[in-house]
């Protein structure tokens, strides 16, 4: 199998999908210009990832994709379970995640797409992602009813459980938080540790494949004198002026050193954020191996 993904993307899901399945595949990384080159229009009409190719099949929605993976690969018991019941629970929440969580980040990455009608026409880009993380946290609280008790979506690991990780990883991302939403929280921390998340995210965001030790000893750069590169391997929190805490996303992140505080950025193919931390508060993770450097 070949499986065409993009960093920050959805194809995320299927790169885990993959990982867990424990077969072999090929992994072609893309960048944004590269979608809308002749060649992957061939595979892509939409210029969109994921694409599967598979022997004489392509592929191109996340749903099929991660579908196709777990008929595959049947030992990997990735329908959640065996039998019809165990696999519509999993289409179910594979629905549910595609149909509404997914689409209800758009007007956050790509705010300036929903101006539209003669009502919107002077609607302000930062109100229009407001609303729209709203609506993402109203559907995360419809999933963590769902994931009380359990340590997966429908009892048993299954491809949703990827899709999930996905969009968990963009809340933060976005700075809708998890918060509110402990077993969401829990849940994307235990994922982080896992064997197959860790090898996708080891290709897609070039991160170690196993999480290492802080290093307490390195040398921070002398302010305004350049940045370095970082890893968020644990629970690293911020505040944006008083407003409640908030954790940041695990993954690459740049860092600048100021006389007082850090920069913590973030950026992929589909986002780009900020969060400031005391420098202090930054040593101690960077102690606590929290972060790596």
């Amino acid at each position: 199998m070949k499986l065409y993904y993009m960093t920050g993307a959805g194809s995320l899901a299927s790169h885990i999908a993959l990982e867990w399945a424990g077969g072999g595949y090929e992994a072609v990384r893309m960048t944004r210009s590269r979608l809308r080159s002749p060649e992957f229009l061939v595979l892509s009409p939409m210029g969109t990832v994921p694409v599967l190719l598979d022997e004489d099949l392509c592929l191109t929605e996340s749903v099929a994709i991660l579908a196709h993976i777990a008929d595959v690969y049947p030992a990997a018991g990735l329908w959640g379970g065996t039998g019809a019941s165990g696999r519509a629970r999993t289409l179910q929440w594979l629905a549910f995640l595609n149909s509404e969580v997914h689409k209800a980040f758009a007007p956050i990455f790509y705010p300036e797409r929903f101006r539209f009608g003669v009502a919107n026409a002077d609607a302000n880009v930062d109100d229009i992602a407001a609303v729209a993380r709203d609506r993402v946290r109203t559907l995360l609280g419809r999933i963590e009813s769902q994931l009380a008790g359990l340590s997966w979506l429908t009892g048993e690991r299954s491809i949703a459980d990827a899709y999930l990780f996905v969009m968990l990883r963009w809340a933060l991302t976005t700075k809708i938080g998890l918060a509110e939403f402990p077993d969401l929280a829990a849940f994307l921390r235990r994922l982080h540790e896992d064997r197959g998340v860790r090898a996708a995210l080891a290709v897609e965001e070039r991160l170690a494949g196993v999480p290492a030790p802080g290093r307490p000893d390195v040398s921070l750069p002398a302010p305004g004198r350049g940045s370095l590169l970082a890893e968020i391997v644990g629970v690293v929190e911020y505040r944006e002026g008083e407003g409640v805490p908030q954790e940041l996303r695990r993954g690459a992140v740049e860092v600048v050193v100021g006389e007082a505080d850090v920069v913590i950025s973030w950026s992929d193919e589909q986002y780009r954020g900020q969060a400031a931390m005391p420098l202090a508060l930054f040593t101690r993770y960077l102690g606590d191996g929290a972060i790596r450097v």
